[in-house]
């Protein structure tokens, strides 16, 4: 009983990983005839208008309806770039956002985590250690000086000998790696790197950008493949150029123009970007309950099996491990497999929620829910759209000060968002909206 908590989290997503993201021939259930202009329109729900109660936020191109505000997970740690969570314990696995050929992160910051991210631009360490090594060459020849004095002074030549050509080869590397990069805004900072990649004989530029504003970090990272056309230069211009028109949002703010949200921030595009974007909301009421919406373009070699995932989903507890065996002893539904609507879309749903009595513990629920839509290759009004329900105890995160509430008023909040999901209705029109192309 102690680790069913973790056991109906790794029977939930370690079964589920490899199904998630299967590449299919064709796409369940959708058509060989593409969809017509009317079919898409569809899509944005021309026709619902939000309650003077109902407050609004979006994701990607995708808008969506709450009653009562929620929040995202922008907690900023240094060793996991670009993934986002609430807490050590509370977070999506493979939350990014990827716009294009950009990777995005968004994080609540202070003082404290700036400085840090400055002194540790390769520029600082570079500076920093062209510094420090006069002084380390000066502590190596005094200890010269001493050397043959005692096993004392040798030990101290030799440390100080490892500190000098440490360092020495540390500004080395870092010369060589990093060249400086300006994004040229207000209350931003850069670099940028050379990377070779020997099986393709390719050579690529990345330039990393902190840009600070408010409350929030936004860091951005570009990739781009150089060659005789397009210099390190070129890319410098592009990425500079990206970063300009970005800008911030306030929560429940929904831009009208064509472009791409994210927690805190909207990216104007053509409406032809292609995205892939996954981040985690919640009620502050319950923080151990995560929404986690996934959407973007369909992709060749990333279709998305909704059916399988929708299935696999609600026969948790009946695949045969032992962690599995432990968590059926505590279903108390399961949830489809079935279709489910996602705004105007029809997809796919599954999952199961557990009653947990445990001895000397209150009783207590935790549960899991997909809803999928698979979307359409080469169309960015019907993208792939998943949305995870997913609990959390407080055996799997100490840091919560209670147990999620019951599965009902979770799944009325879960409802709730897919009920009004739709594309983000934007002038001008998506281009497809218009030519259907």
């Amino acid at each position: 009983m102690k680790n069913l908590a973790r056991n109906f989290c790794v029977a939930f997503y370690l079964l589920l990983i490899p199904i998630v993201s299967v590449a299919i021939e064709e796409m369940p259930g959708q058509p060989s005839k593409p969809p017509t202009v009317e079919q898409m329109r569809a899509v944005a729900m021309p026709s619902y208008h939000p309650g003077p109660n109902q407050l609004q936020e979006c994701l990607g191109r995708l808008s969506w309806s709450s009653e009562k505000m929620q929040e995202w997970a922008v907690r900023y740690e240094y060793f996991s770039k670009f993934s986002h969570s609430f807490s050590e314990n509370v977070f999506s696995r493979g939350s990014e956002i990827n716009f294009g050929n950009v990777r995005i992160g968004v994080y609540e910051y202070n003082g404290e985590i700036k400085k840090s991210i400055i002194d540790s631009l390769p520029e600082n360490i570079i500076i920093k250690l062209s510094r420090d090594l006069p002084v380390l060459k000066n502590k190596l020849d005094e200890a010269g000086k001493k050397k043959n004095s005692g096993s004392n002074a040798e030990n101290s030549y030799d440390i100080a000998e490892s500190d000098f050509f440490h360092a020495k080869e540390n500004l080395e590397k870092l010369k060589k790696k990093y060249y400086p990069y300006v994004p040229g805004i207000s209350d931003s900072y850069g670099f940028g790197t050379l990377v070779e990649n020997s099986s393709i004989g390719a050579e690529y530029s990345v330039l990393r950008a902190y840009l600070f504003r408010s409350e929030h970090l936004y860091m951005f990272e570009s990739r781009e493949r150089l060659g005789a056309q397009f210099s390190s230069d070129d890319h410098a211009r592009k990425f500079s150029s990206l970063l300009k028109n970005f800008r911030t949002r306030r929560m429940n703010e929904i831009p009208t123009e064509l472009g791409v949200c994210i927690p805190f921030g909207f990216l104007p595009d053509d409406g032809r970007t292609v995205t892939d974007i996954k981040q985690s909301i919640r009620w502050k009421d319950a923080p151990g309950v995560l929404y986690t919406i996934h959407t973007g373009n369909v992709q060749p070699r990333q279709l998305k099996s909704t059916v399988i995932t929708a299935l696999a989903s609600s026969q948790v507890g009946r695949f045969g491990t032992d962690e599995e065996a432990e968590v059926k002893k505590h279903v108390d539904q399961r949830i489809g497999p079935r279709q489910a609507k996602i705004g105007g879309l029809v997809g796919e749903q599954g999952g199961v929620a557990l009653k947990v009595t445990q001895p000397g513990s209150k009783p207590y629920e935790a549960y899991s829910v997909f809803t999928g839509y698979s979307g359409w290759l080469g169309s960015a009004v019907l993208p792939f759209i998943l949305v995870d329900m997913q609990s959390f105890t407080m055996e799997q995160a100490p840091e919560l000060k209670a147990n999620p509430p019951p599965f009902r008023q979770s799944m009325e909040r879960l409802e709730g968002v897919l009920k009004y999901m739709r594309l983000r209705p934007t002038n001008p029109p998506m281009p497809e909206l218009v030519s259907g192309k």
